[in-house]
Protein backbone atom coordinates (compact mmCIF):
# COMPACT_ATOMS: atom_id res chain seq x y z
CA UNK A 1 0.00 0.00 0.00
CA UNK A 2 1.40 3.23 -0.88
CA UNK A 3 1.15 6.58 1.82
CA UNK A 4 -1.55 8.48 0.10
CA UNK A 5 -3.68 5.04 0.48
CA UNK A 6 -2.83 4.52 3.84
CA UNK A 7 -3.77 8.29 4.73
CA UNK A 8 -6.96 7.84 2.98
CA UNK A 9 -7.59 4.64 4.39
CA UNK A 10 -6.13 6.13 8.02
CA UNK A 11 -8.15 9.21 7.93
CA UNK A 12 -11.07 8.64 5.95
CA UNK A 13 -10.22 10.77 3.07
CA UNK A 14 -12.53 11.09 -0.35
CA UNK A 15 -10.77 9.96 -3.36
CA UNK A 16 -11.51 13.18 -4.93
CA UNK A 17 -9.31 14.88 -2.08
CA UNK A 18 -5.81 15.53 -4.01
CA UNK A 19 -3.22 14.37 -1.48
CA UNK A 20 0.64 15.42 -2.38
CA UNK A 21 3.75 15.19 -0.48
CA UNK A 22 3.23 18.81 0.94
CA UNK A 23 -0.32 18.08 2.06
CA UNK A 24 -0.09 18.08 6.26
CA UNK A 25 -2.10 18.44 9.14
CA UNK A 26 -3.61 21.86 7.89
CA UNK A 27 -4.45 20.68 4.71
CA UNK A 28 -6.89 17.65 6.45
CA UNK A 29 -9.26 18.14 9.37
CA UNK A 30 -9.24 15.21 10.39
CA UNK A 31 -5.28 15.00 10.89
CA UNK A 32 -5.30 16.53 14.18
CA UNK A 33 -3.64 14.90 17.32
CA UNK A 34 -5.19 11.87 17.70
CA UNK A 35 -5.45 11.53 13.83
CA UNK A 36 -1.67 12.21 13.85
CA UNK A 37 -1.50 9.15 16.20
CA UNK A 38 -3.46 6.56 13.75
CA UNK A 39 -1.25 7.61 10.79
CA UNK A 40 1.93 6.59 12.98
CA UNK A 41 0.52 3.91 14.51
CA UNK A 42 -0.75 2.32 10.54
CA UNK A 43 2.67 3.81 9.11
CA UNK A 44 4.55 1.04 11.91
CA UNK A 45 1.94 -1.73 11.06
CA UNK A 46 2.10 -1.09 7.29
CA UNK A 47 5.75 -0.90 6.56
CA UNK A 48 7.18 -3.13 9.47
CA UNK A 49 9.10 -0.16 11.38
CA UNK A 50 9.31 1.82 14.34
CA UNK A 51 9.34 5.29 14.50
CA UNK A 52 10.69 7.07 17.67
CA UNK A 53 9.53 9.56 19.10
CA UNK A 54 12.03 12.26 18.14
CA UNK A 55 10.58 11.26 14.84
CA UNK A 56 7.13 11.37 15.22
CA UNK A 57 7.48 14.93 16.12
CA UNK A 58 9.54 15.51 12.68
CA UNK A 59 6.34 14.56 10.71
CA UNK A 60 4.65 17.95 9.81
CA UNK A 61 3.45 16.40 5.70
CA UNK A 62 2.87 13.19 3.82
CA UNK A 63 6.29 13.73 2.29
CA UNK A 64 7.71 13.54 5.51
CA UNK A 65 6.91 10.12 6.27
CA UNK A 66 8.00 9.24 2.60
CA UNK A 67 11.49 10.64 3.75
CA UNK A 68 11.30 8.68 7.15
CA UNK A 69 10.17 5.48 5.58
CA UNK A 70 12.90 5.86 2.89
CA UNK A 71 15.91 6.68 5.20
CA UNK A 72 14.91 3.04 7.13
CA UNK A 73 15.39 1.28 3.53
CA UNK A 74 11.51 1.26 2.61
CA UNK A 75 10.22 2.24 -0.92
CA UNK A 76 7.22 4.19 -0.64
CA UNK A 77 6.39 3.97 -4.63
Amino acid sequence: MNVETLFREVLFIEEETELTDVTGPDDIDAWDSLGHVNIITAVEDEYDVEITPEEITEISSIGDIKKLLQRKGISTE
